[in-house]
């Protein structure tokens, strides 16, 4: 099961990373072993803004990207290298 509740089977797996717009983000997530839902919580925000950070490769905010890049240590140049710009 991955993080976000979804079968975690080869094909889903497969479709998980086509689907996935900011692989770095979600990486670095899935690395943490934190839920969604747990982050969303700590950045003060929905885990459907997390989805579409993720798997649209949306820009949130200014100041969650700057929560983010501490909560991970990392530039937000790494972190949203894949997102929309």
């Amino acid at each position: 099961m991955s993080l976000d509740g979804m079968d975690s089977t080869v094909r889903s797996k497969e479709k998980l990373m086509i689907g996935t717009r900011n692989r770095i983000l979600y990486g670095l997530i899935y690395a943490e072993k934190m839920p969604l839902n747990l982050l969303a919580e700590r950045l003060d925000v929905s885990t459907h803004e997390l989805h579409k950070w993720c798997f649209k490769g949306e820009l949130p905010d200014p100041e969650v990207r700057e929560k983010l890049s501490e909560y991970f240590d990392l530039p937000e140049q790494i972190l949203f290298w894949e997102s929309e710009h």
